[in-house]
């Protein structure tokens, strides 16, 4: 294999974003998305990988039935920069299987973030500093309120030691 080929991958992650039409494409025959991959659920390892649905049919289910926050599996093709035409790393999607969906869509998108395998939904209060942040695991349970943006790492560990220990 040389260094210019595709590499055939499978990741789970979750959509950073809502499916749009692939750049360029007017038509919806392309969808592009931005999938956060987090191997060890720790932000430290996370990474963004730009995909893009070229297939009509899949890239239709994507733009119609995915959301920010949906958690996948996607399997395709890890396009190197040297072999795009546009220098961008990204994986040409062949499949995607919803493995959850996102738990909280009801409440204004811009107001929830993925954090591993927690939702995290960012307080509206009008006081100067930081909102608190109302945090839940992926599956549903309640973890807690973090006073802001800066304590979520300490709450979801606070919580894992709970749950470990029960």
């Amino acid at each position: 294999m040389s260094a210019l080929e595709p590499v055939a991958l499978v990741l789970d992650g979750y959509i950073e974003d809502a499916p749009a039409p692939g750049p360029g494409d007017e038509s919806g025959a392309t969808a592009a998305f931005r999938l956060i991959h987090s191997p060890t659920d720790h932000a430290a390892d996370e990474m963004l990988l730009p995909c893009l649905v070229t297939d009509p049919v899949l890239a239709r289910t994507a733009l119609d039935e995915l959301e920010e926050g949906d958690l996948l599996r996607v399997e395709g093709l890890l396009m190197l920069p040297c072999a795009t035409a546009d220098g961008v790393l990204r994986l040409q999607v062949e499949a995607i299987e919803v493995l959850s969906p996102a738990p909280i869509r009801e409440i204004e998108p811009d107001s929830v973030e993925r954090y591993g395998p927690y939702v995290i939904v960012n307080g509206n209060t009008d006081s100067i500093g930081a909102d608190p942040v109302q945090m839940w695991t992926d599956a549903g349970a309640w973890v807690g309120i973090a006073p802001g943006p800066a304590a979520v790492q300490d709450m979801i560990t606070a919580y894992e030691a709970r749950t470990n220990d029960a």
